[in-house]
C-alpha cells in the first residue's frame, strides 16, 4: 500500500492552484510564516477549513497536505470531464483519499431548512453544522470561528480566499474536518455543507436570509489513517506539492519591471 499510495502521489495530475488574481498594492501586507511542522490549531488546506485542537503536531502537517493533494487532484480530473459536477468531484475528492490509504465511509446525509429570516448564514448554520460534526465539543475552532465570524472583515485575504475556494461549481460549498489523534491512529470528522437558496449572492459566509427560505444540506464522511502511514506519505506529498508551486511561479505571466 505504502509504494501504490506513494506512486499515486508521484503520478496523479493536480489542478494549479487556481487562477492567479491581481491583488491591489494597498491590500498587501506582510506575509505570515507558516510552518508545515508546528501548525496552529485552525488552518484552511485546499477548500477546507480544518480544526487541529485535538491533534498532536506530528500528525498536522501530513493531514493537511493530504486534504490539499486530494482537492486538488480531484479538481483537475472533474475538469477534465465534460459534465461533471459537485458530487462528481466529492466522489473523486474521496477516492483519492482511499487511493493514499485512508479509510473513508460512507457520507450520512443530512437536509434541514432554515426558518429564521433576516439571519445571517454563518449564525444560521452554527445548529446544523454541531449536529453533522457530532457535538459542540468536536470542532470548537470551526464553531468559534462562525460565531465571531461577524467582528472579523470579509475583506481580510483568508476569508476572501476560503470563500473563492469553496466554490469550485456554481453550487455554495463549505468543508470542514475536525481532527483527533492518538499514539496511533488519526480520525477526520469531515462535514461538507452546502446551501441551495434563490438569492444571486457570490459570498458564502456573508449574505443574510431574507425573504426566502434556505436548505442546508450537510454529508457527514468519517476519515482515519494510521500514523505510521501517515508519516510515510507526508514527506513525498510535501515534495509534490512544493515543486508545482515552483512550477506555476516559474510559468505565471507577470508584468516588466
Amino acid at each position: 500500500m505504502h509504494k501504490n499510495a506513494i506512486r499515486f502521489i508521484e503520478s496523479t495530475t493536480i489542478d494549479d492552484f487556481g487562477q492567479l488574481d491581481a491583488v491591489p498594492e494597498s491590500s498587501l501586507e506582510a506575509p505570515v510564516s507558516l510552518d508545515l511542522d508546528k501548525l496552529p490549531a485552525g488552518v484552511v488546506s485546499g477548500n477546507t477549513l480544518i480544526d487541529f485542537s485535538a491533534t498532536a503536531q506530528e500528525a498536522r502537517s501530513g493531514v493537511s497536505l493530504a486534504l490539499a493533494f486530494a482537492n486538488l487532484a480531484a479538481t483537475a480530473a472533474t475538469r477534465r470531464e465534460d459534465g461533471a459536477d459537485e458530487d462528481d468531484w466529492f466522489a473523486a475528492y474521496k477516492s483519492n483519499l482511499i487511493q493514499l490509504g485512508f479509510a473513508v465511509s460512507q457520507s450520512a446525509l443530512t437536509t434541514s431548512r432554515f426558518r429564521k429570516r433576516n439571519l445571517a448564514v454563518h449564525k444560521a448554520i452554527i445548529p446544523f453544522l454541531t449536529i453533522a460534526l457530532g457535538g459542540a465539543a468536536i470542532g470548537p475552532v470551526i464553531l468559534a470561528l462562525l460565531q465571531n465570524l461577524e467582528k472579523q472583515d470579509p475583506e481580510q485575504p483568508w476569508i476572501t480566499l476560503f470563500d473563492r475556494k469553496t466554490r469550485v461549481f456554481s453550487v455554495r460549498e463549505m468543508f470542514f474536518a475536525a481532527v483527533s489523534s492518538d499514539a496511533s491512529e488519526t480520525r477526520i470528522r469531515h462535514v461538507a455543507a452546502r446551501l441551495k437558496v434563490t438569492e444571486n449572492d457570490t459570498n458564502v459566509l456573508f449574505f443574510k436570509i431574507t425573504d426566502t427560505s434556505a436548505e442546508f444540506e450537510s454529508a457527514t464522511t468519517t476519515i482515519s489513517v494510521n500514523n505510521s502511514l501517515l508519516a510515510v506519505l507526508e514527506p513525498p506529498l510535501r515534495d509534490r506539492l512544493q515543486a508545482r508551486a515552483l512550477d506555476i511561479i516559474r510559468t505565471a505571466p507577470i508584468t516588466p519591471m
